[in-house]
């Protein structure tokens, strides 16, 4: 994003391995993991969850959890297709623009997340010790070759994912009859929940606001406040006026108005005390 000033949209990227090298190696590393690869970190986060919902007996649950790993890695590795190999798409859309590497220090603030990445699942049995403290650990009772089976099929579907992804996206990606297919729209939508929020949430929202703003604020709650300070302003001009005229028999008659009242306060003190 930074590399292309803010652009977020990935299909108008591209090729961007040759000026971001560090950057792509550490994306690439990160979705490894993200994909949930042995050894990097995600395989004993993901396949733990996996396991967990196999020994349980939660079939739906542990399909549902497979194809879900199986997208993760197919949409980790289109993004890497599609913003750092391929064509260098932002030459057609922004022709003045030359994309950079990421400043030093934002590289060195990545670093220890790609070490991390690689490296944190050997320290499995560390963490689990000190959740330990903090929580009931639940360990799951499937044999061993049931367990080594799950691991298997696991990685077959993400190696399998990630390997059709750099096929298909090193080719062009999808053909234009497959992207116009009803299916196709729909998931490359999101299934039309972002424009459904947007229309029936964020856009009344706004007109909301912008109704209370105009109607509210600006016509009833800034005229109340300027009105009031108005009025204090003027009655205090007034009063400055009056009492500071330099005229002796006003400040006189003033100052006995002002000692009546503050009699007055006095008298009324009196009573309420006793």
């Amino acid at each position: 994003m930074h590399a292309m000033h803010d652009e977020l949209d990935i299909k108008k990227m591209g090729g961007l391995y040759k000026v971001m090298k560090p950057t792509a190696i550490m994306m690439i590393l990160a979705s490894i993991a993200l994909a949930g690869i042995y050894p990097f970190a995600g395989f004993f986060s993901k396949d733990k969850i996996l396991e967990v919902a196999f020994a349980t007996d939660h079939k739906v649950l542990w399909l549902s959890l497979l194809a879900t790993a199986g997208l993760t890695a197919f949409y980790g590795f289109r993004l890497i297709m599609l913003v750092f190999f391929g064509k260098e798409n932002y030459k057609e859309f922004f022709p003045k623009l030359h994309p950079h590497e990421a400043y030093p220090y934002m590289l060195y603030a990545m670093a220890p997340l790609a070490v991390l990445a690689v490296i944190a699942g050997f320290f499995e049995e560390s963490l689990i010790a000190l959740l330990e403290k903090a929580m009931p650990i639940f360990e799951p009772h499937i044999s061993s070759g049931e367990f080594f089976m799950l691991i298997g099929v696991t990685t077959t579907l993400v190696v399998s994912a990630i390997a059709f992804t750099i096929y298909k996206y090193s080719k062009g990606g999808f053909s234009p009859s497959l992207e116009n297919s009803t299916i196709y729209k729909l998931l490359f939508n999101q299934y039309y929940i972002p424009e459904l929020y947007d229309r029936f949430l964020v856009k009344p929202y706004t007109r909301m606001s912008d109704f209370a703003w105009k109607q509210i604020d600006l016509k009833i709650i800034d005229v109340v406040v300027d009105s009031i300070a108005r009025t204090i302003y003027s009655s205090g001009e007034k009063s400055r006026d009056s009492v500071q005229s330099g005229n002796l028999s006003k400040m006189l008659r003033w100052m006995v108005a002002g000692l009546i009242v503050l009699l007055a306060f006095a008298f009324l003190y009196s009573i309420a005390v006793s």
